[in-house]
């Protein structure tokens, strides 16, 4: 892959389908203008992420020189300087908001809040223990918030907490694999690692799978959510999400993967048969 493109980890873009998730739950997916914007705004937030992604890959250049993986990126690698690098996160971020500023302010001001959160992250926030994973969620959340005011669908407040959940547990997960990966060397690649442990992550990863469940059940049977659909029929999503979760957490512990969420996510039959059941299966009360 060209050094340029593999810096923009373009792998990553599958997190911003939930750019896309207010089409679906807001009952929008036949209308074209909802559809539009939705896509502009996924678009946007590609661009922002890439913005990110390369930052930080500055930030931790010398880290993932350490790493068995990382150190084949372009910036640790050495195939691209910091100079091109900076540029390009700038361009790539300028683009977002320019792109973000046709769908309105709100989109603008998430776009732009992420921007900040994703600047802070990699200079301070990922250091700091449970912060760093916490910022993950928060960066879900954003996703969903921008799709919700790109085509002016109210975002649940349960669903929303569920995605953060979700992308806490992710963290979670990958901190996890890291710490079992790199053994002693952990806390040189990653400086969170030196200030946590198996046994706390464990601990976490228990808490946050159960209570994103129960997030998604309490969406499910919230009076708002069947007023809206006139039924209580979002609950034949719970298994689907219930399965994924057991899933991945299958895939960890027994497996040894979880060091990349997205892949796993993308490339797993389970995972994705997960996903793709919980889909069709809001999709038909939603729209059948």
């Amino acid at each position: 892959m060209n050094p340029l493109v593999a810096l923009l980890r373009p792998r990553d873009w599958v997190k911003n389908g939930l750019v896309l998730a207010p089409l679906l739950f807001g009952a929008k997916l036949f209308d074209a203008e909802a559809v539009g914007r939705a896509l502009l705004a996924a678009f946007a937030f590609c661009l922002a992420a890439s913005a990110g992604y390369v930052w930080n890959d500055v930030v931790d250049r010398e880290a993932d020189r350490s790493h068995p993986l990382k150190k084949s990126r372009p910036l640790a690698a050495g195939t691209i300087g910091v100079p091109t690098a900076l540029a390009l996160s700038l361009g790539l971020a300028l683009g977002a908001l320019a792109a973000a500023a046709a769908l309105g302010r709100g989109v603008t001001a998430c776009l732009a809040g992420y921007l900040v959160l994703a600047a802070a992250y990699s200079l301070w926030l990922k250091r700091v223990p449970i912060v760093d994973v916490l910022g993950i969620g928060a960066f879900y959340i954003l996703r969903v918030l921008v799709g919700s005011l790109a085509i002016d669908v109210p975002a649940s407040d349960w669903l929303l907490m569920a995605t953060g959940l979700l992308a806490v547990f992710l963290g979670l997960c990958k901190r996890r694999h890291e710490l079992v990966l790199l053994g002693e060397d952990a806390a040189r690649h990653r400086e969170v690692l030196g200030l946590t442990d198996r046994r706390f992550l464990d601990s976490a990863i228990s808490l946050t799978t159960s209570t994103t469940l129960i997030a998604y059940l309490l969406y499910a049977v919230d009076a708002h959510t069947v007023e809206k659909f006139g039924t209580r029929g979002m609950l034949a999503g719970a298994p689907f999400v219930f399965y994924g979760l057991l899933r991945y957490l299958h895939l960890v512990y027994s497996e040894g993967h979880g060091g990349n969420p997205t892949e796993l996510v993308a490339t797993d039959p389970g995972v994705l048969a997960a996903a793709s059941g919980f889909a069709l299966a809001c999709a038909w009360v939603i729209y059948f």
